[in-house]
């Protein structure tokens, strides 16, 4: 068969090959530049405290160079706030207050091919506009305004959101690391130089009996984390019944998970999952902490957005406890194929951080889950940006397809301070059980240290070892 002949698609199986905005350079084309910045902040001369929004938009290319990438900016501008005042009446005093404006433009270029031209665009959206809250940060308002009518709205253009740029003064209404990775290290009672190995229950259903059970092998197994999966699906009863057991079962086998621990006691973080309904939200965190939880989980994409925390931490100081934000829902767009749809999963990371959240996965590096690789090196950048990554920010779980196998690259390129490494399938589904699975990661850690990471160095290292068989046996 013809290498090059494509059956019955269309033309349309394309695979992409690189990230077409992160690490990308812009062309020089100033006198593009300036024409487009003249031209649609045309009557938008209101310059007071805004957000930037950053876009990454293509458009079909009309008749005029880059005119399609005008015309999404000017739609973005006029359907993501106002459009200047056309009224017969006597323009309101406080109009031009709530314009947005063009902030800046930078020309990718364009594929006369494909018939596609891309830019970078920065939005400028007053907070006039759509911050109404008084004592928290207006996220539905906040994306009404930058993405919803004015990202993949219309026919020839799409508009991703990449990234945000925000004054202090919103920035304050956010609620801010409640739990940041010190924190969880003090808690936990751990030095700065022992990993975080975490753990989640599998199967992804069990009886209580059994889930319970497991919790307790992990726990004894050293995980310092353990939480359901996000599969397992409970009724208000059954969880009362799932934590309250797990809880009296890790006291009998000597875990402390209140938040005034005996010193002498060992520690455990148990978040169960509790992703349901916004209506339903607060009912659930209260029946699992008052069960005995000292963390919850739940995806904020499907359970009302990152405001759900400050919502929960309203009952009361005893239910301020970490949150681990589970990224389902989030996976929808990221790493799409055309990067054209949805938000650069950095701006979600950035939402989760400044939030409150104290937990969110980042997928490993050699696993299954995206981000892909590329997003995910600019989401800790971002986030370091921001001091919300390291001690002092929000501790991200490496986690999704990480084993003995690939622990040490992780360490390697992303590095241990900040971050938990949390396995599922590889320590249930080890040879030798769950401590063993456990023991595995550990050896494998010992060896990051040592600048051994490969499998062929592993199986070396794991065979000189009197203790190695976990590790070996991992690698098999």
């Amino acid at each position: 068969m013809d290498s090059q002949s494509i059956i019955g698609t269309g033309k349309l199986l394309k695979r992409v090959s690189e990230h077409p905005y992160i690490g990308k350079s812009p062309i020089d084309r100033k006198d593009i530049e300036a024409r487009i910045l003249e031209r649609v902040n045309k009557g938008r001369d209101y310059r007071g405290e805004a957000i930037q929004t950053h876009y990454y938009i293509t458009s079909k290319i009309k008749d005029r160079e880059f005119s399609g990438i005008e015309k999404a900016i000017d739609m973005i501008l006029i359907h993501g706030t106002i459009e200047i005042w056309q009224e017969k009446e006597e323009k309101p005093v406080e109009y031009d207050r709530h314009l947005s404006c063009l902030k800046d433009v930078k020309i990718l270029g364009a594929n006369y091919e494909e018939g596609v031209e891309g830019a970078i665009v920065t939005i400028s959206t007053p907070l006039e506009f759509f911050d109404k809250e008084e004592n928290q940060a207006s996220l539905t308002q906040l994306r009404m305004a930058t993405s919803s009518e004015p990202f993949n709205g219309f026919s020839d253009y799409t508009a991703r959101v990449i990234d945000y740029r925000f004054p202090e003064s919103f920035k304050k209404k956010f609620l801010g690391q409640t739990w940041p990775h010190k924190r969880i290290r003090e808690y936990l009672n751990i030095d700065k130089e022992e990993p975080i190995i975490g753990t989640i229950v599998k199967p992804k259903w069990i009886p209580p009996e059994l889930f319970a059970k497991r919790v307790v092998e992990s726990a004894l197994a050293g995980a310092l984390f353990i939480k359901s999966d996000e599969n397992l699906h409970l009724t208000i009863k059954e969880l009362e019944t799932y934590v309250r057991l797990t809880v009296k079962n890790l006291e009998e086998n000597g875990f402390d998970l209140s938040f005034s621990p005996n010193l002498k006691k060992k520690r455990i973080i148990f978040a169960p999952h509790i992703t349901v309904s916004p209506f339903k939200l607060l009912e659930y965190a209260k029946i699992a902490v008052d069960s005995g939880a000292n963390a919850l989980m739940f995806s904020p994409h499907f359970a009302g957005d990152f405001v759900s925390i400050q919502e929960i931490y309203k009952m009361g100081e005893k239910y301020k406890v970490p949150i681990y934000a589970h990224t389902a829902g989030m996976n929808r767009y990221a790493g799409d194929p055309n990067y054209s749809f949805g938000e650069d999963p950095k701006t979600v990371y950035l939402l989760a951080a400044l939030s409150g959240v104290a937990f969110m996965q980042l997928p490993a590096i050699r696993g299954y889950i995206r981000p892909t690789d590329e997003e995910k090196f600019s989401i800790v950048e971002r986030l370091r940006e921001e001091g919300l990554e390291g001690d002092q920010g929000m501790t991200l779980v490496i986690a999704g397809g990480l084993s003995a196998k690939n622990i040490g690259y992780n360490i390697k390129l992303f590095g241990a301070n900040g971050r938990m490494f949390l396995a599922g399938t590889s320590i249930y589904h080890h040879p030798d059980g769950i401590k063993a699975g456990i023991n595995a990661l550990k050896l494998a850690v010992k060896a990051s240290y040592k600048d051994i990471i490969e499998v062929s160095e592993l199986e070396g290292y794991a065979k000189n070892l009197p203790e190695g068989a976990p590790l070996l046996r991992a690698l098999e």
